[in-house]
């Protein structure tokens, strides 16, 4: 085996490999969208005696201290059962990055520690468990910290649980027998709503941006700026996928006005029957309780109308696509109008894009890990158990100083930082 530099087109050759677990942060478009955001980029891999590429990664080199920060997100992309090719790895890496002015460097491997069902059940053999403890044990043994098995949201750090759905073997409809009955129901009341779903051009992002930003304002979290966002889907092109859930409002009064004829038509016929049974005037108050409802809703909808415009726009998300899932980045949606279901219609609508393009995972990321009621996030948990995700638990982060004289300095450095911002905010 050899470990080497790789071009682009090598690296992006193996990382298309559907079988690999590679995240979309390992693929070639990452590349300008790293270099946009200043850093530098280097490709690193190893190649068999073939000259087959069997292991690679992408690496942002983030200049610190007149050194390198190597930082591989969500990589490197190898085959983690081979604990030989890992260790020789981990072994050249550490060569190359001795010879090229590195600081520190941190891991951060897309590979399942363990997988669990939505209830946090294991699901797997004991050799999963088994080999995920010789990898973190190998990692220790080169000499890298594990950042830990941790179990709640890290700003220094990607999430470490997912919740994925395995769409291997499946179709839309035995997929969604599998949703709980709130989930069903909502897509459901979507669908009845007649809302749609269309994908934003480039040019139509800030509609993304409004509804992201509301939704950040009203959680009371802080993100990425416009710019970070704006960079990825300039560069990603079509592997960035933005679909925005809407309803027209003309189309909905219609298809309302529609029904309600129909309704009033069947009463109609039905009163004008002589000797009605009990269940026929059982029929009839029931459409009788149908049609206020649909005279309610036409009113409703035609003072948002006159309020709001023809178009609404409930929900929208970023998600990136690469050769093995469809994974959801980020999201919102107006609170306004969170009676029409739209992120049930957007994540229904991205589901079935994964049917109709042959993908076999749909993954809705991020979760803490904390899966108790009292969590951070466990209304989000409980919105993705809905859907009867299984639970993705990722090994975590690895870091390891190159240059340990440095490091030290380094370190001493950020807690005297730490320790005088702390002075300076308790004298606010």
């Amino acid at each position: 085996m050899k470990f080497t530099e790789l071009t682009v087109e090598e690296f992006d050759q193996f990382v298309q490999d559907p079988t690999l677990e590679s995240h979309y942060f390992q693929v070639k478009e990452n590349i300008e969208t790293r270099e946009a955001d200043n850093f530098k980029v280097v490709l690193l891999g190893v190649k068999d005696e073939n000259n087959q590429v069997i292991a690679a990664s992408l690496f942002s080199k983030i200049l610190t201290m007149s050194s390198y920060v190597y930082y591989s997100n969500r990589g490197p992309v190898m085959d983690y059962s081979d604990l030989g090719l890992v260790e020789f790895y981990l072994k050249s890496l550490d060569d190359y990055l001795s010879k090229n002015k590195c600081l520190y460097v941190k891991l951060d491997p897309y590979w399942m520690y363990q997988v669990y069902d939505k209830d946090i059940n294991p699901i797997g053999t004991s050799e999963t468990s088994e080999l995920g403890e010789q990898l973190v044990q190998l990692f220790k043994s080169h000499g890298y910290k594990h950042h830990g098995f941790t179990t709640k949201y890290d700003t220094s750090s990607q999430v470490r649980w997912m919740g994925v759905l395995d769409l291997k073997d499946q179709t839309p409809q035995t997929l969604k027998k599998s949703f709980d009955s709130q989930r069903k129901r909502n897509i459901n009341k979507a669908t009845n709503y007649g809302v749609k779903v269309r994908f934003l051009k480039p040019e139509e992002f800030d509609q993304f941006l409004e509804l992201y930003r509301e939704t950040e304002a009203r959680a009371g979290f802080v993100s990425k700026s416009d710019e970070y966002m704006k960079n990825f889907l300039h560069h990603y092109g079509d592997k960035a996928i933005v679909p925005m859930a809407y309803i027209d409002l003309d189309a909905y009064i219609t298809s309302l006005q529609e029904g309600l004829n129909d309704k009033e038509t069947k009463r109609d016929q039905m009163m004008a029957r002589e000797n009605k049974s009990d269940k026929q005037l059982k029929k009839i108050a029931e459409l009788d309780k149908q049609i206020t409802h649909d005279q309610q809703e036409m009113l409703k909808a035609s003072e948002l109308r006159k309020t709001d415009g023809q178009i609404l726009n409930l929900a929208s998300g970023i998600f990136f696509a690469n050769a093995y899932e469809i994974n959801y980045f980020s999201g919102g949606s107006s609170e306004k109008y969170n009676h029409f279901m739209g992120p049930y219609a957007m994540h229904w609508h991205m589901i079935n894009y994964c049917f109709d393009h042959c993908y076999e995972r749909y993954n809705f990321y991020g979760l803490s890990g904390d899966f108790t009621e009292n969590s951070e996030d466990y209304g989000v948990y409980r919105f993705k158990r809905g859907f009867n995700v299984q639970i993705e638990e990722l090994i975590g982060d690895f870091y390891k100083p190159i240059n340990k004289p440095k490091y030290q300095l380094f370190q001493l450095t950020n807690q005297v930082r730490s320790k005088l911002n702390a002075i300076k905010n308790l004298k606010q």
